[in-house]
C-alpha cells in the first residue's frame, strides 16, 4: 500500500503555481495528477520523436561540412540556444517518469510520492547542469571516460530490467519497450550532457566527424539508433492505439509509423556507416 507523503512548503508552492493554469487545474481536480503526469509523459515522448527526425536531418548535413557549419553559425543565437536547452526538460521528464513506471510495474515500488519527489529533484539538477554548460561553453570532456561510464550504467540497468521483465507474461513488444527504455535513460541523458559540455562537441563539423570515425563510437551510435527508433516507434503506436479502435485507420497509421521509422533508420545508419 502506498504511503502518504507529507508535502513540503516548496512542493506546495509549485503545486499552487501549476493550479493557476486553468487546464492543469481542471484535469488535476477532475482526473488527478497521475492523469496529467501520464499525458505529460506522452507529450514529452512525441516531442522527442519530432526532435529525433530533425536531429537525423541536421546530422545529414555533415556530408557537406561547410553547409553544416554555416547552419550552426546561423543558429548560434540566444533564441536557438534557449530552445536547445529547453529540450532537456521533456528529455529528463520522459526519462525519469519512465524509470518511475519501471520501478512501479516491475519492482513493485509503491512509494510513488517519494519517487516523484526525487525525480523532480534529479530533473532540476540535470536541467540546471545542462544550462550551465550552455553558459560557459568551455568544458572539454574525455570521450573515452565519459562514454565508458555511461555505457556501463546503461548495460547494468539493461541487464537488471531484462532479467526481471522477461519472466512476465506480457507481449514481447511490451517487454522490449521497457528494456529499451531503461537502456535509453542514461544513454540519452548522457548524450545531451556530452553534446553541450563544449559548444564544438555538437556544433562543429570537424569535431563531430573526428569523433564519429572512432569504431567504438560508430558501434555505440548504431546500437543507440536502432534501440531509439524501436522505442520511439512503438511509443507512438501505443499512443495511437490507446485512442483508436482496431480497424483500417489504425492499421494505416501503424504502417505510416513503421515507414517513418524505417526511413529514419535508413538515413541514420547511412550516417553512422558513411561518415
Amino acid at each position: 500500500m502506498e504511503k502518504a507523503v507529507k508535502i513540503t512548503r516548496a512542493e506546495a508552492s509549485i503545486i499552487s503555481l501549476m493550479e493557476k493554469f486553468p487546464i492543469l487545474s481542471y484535469y488535476a481536480n477532475s482526473r488527478g495528477w497521475s492523469f496529467l503526469i501520464s499525458w505529460g509523459h506522452r507529450l514529452a515522448g512525441l516531442t522527442l520523436v519530432g526532435y529525433l527526425f530533425a536531429h537525423i536531418y541536421t546530422l545529414s548535413l555533415l556530408f557537406t561540412p561547410a553547409t553544416f557549419d554555416a547552419d550552426m553559425r546561423l543558429l548560434h543565437n540566444p533564441v536557438f540556444s534557449f530552445l536547445e536547452w529547453a529540450l532537456a526538460i521533456p528529455l529528463i521528464f520522459h526519462s525519469l517518469n519512465g524509470g518511475r513506471l519501471v520501478l512501479y510495474e516491475l519492482f513493485h515500488v509503491r512509494e510513488d510520492g517519494i519517487v516523484i519527489r526525487w525525480a523532480v529533484i534529479f530533473g532540476l539538477i540535470y536541467i540546471s547542469t545542462v544550462g550551465s554548460f550552455f553558459i560557459q561553453e568551455t568544458s572539454q570532456p574525455s570521450v573515452a571516460l565519459f562514454w565508458s561510464i555511461t555505457v556501463a550504467i546503461s548495460l547494468i540497468a539493461f541487464l537488471i530490467v531484462f532479467n526481471k521483465v522477461w519472466r512476465t507474461g506480457n507481449s514481447i513488444l511490451w517487454k522490449l519497450q521497457r528494456i529499451t527504455g531503461t537502456f535509453l535513460i542514461p544513454m540519452l541523458s548522457g548524450h545531451m550532457l556530452f553534446m553541450h559540455m563544449n559548444y564544438l562537441t555538437g556544433h562543429d563539423s570537424k569535431t563531430i566527424l573526428l569523433r564519429m570515425q572512432d569504431p567504438s563510437i560508430k558501434g555505440m551510435d548504431f546500437v543507440l539508433l536502432i534501440v531509439l527508433l524501436f522505442h520511439a516507434g512503438y511509443g507512438v503506436f501505443s499512443v495511437i492505439a490507446d485512442y483508436m479502435k482496431p480497424g483500417t485507420l489504425l492499421k494505416s497509421l501503424t504502417c505510416c509509423v513503421i515507414i517513418a521509422m524505417a526511413i529514419s533508420a535508413y538515413f541514420g545508419i547511412r550516417l553512422v556507416v558513411a561518415l
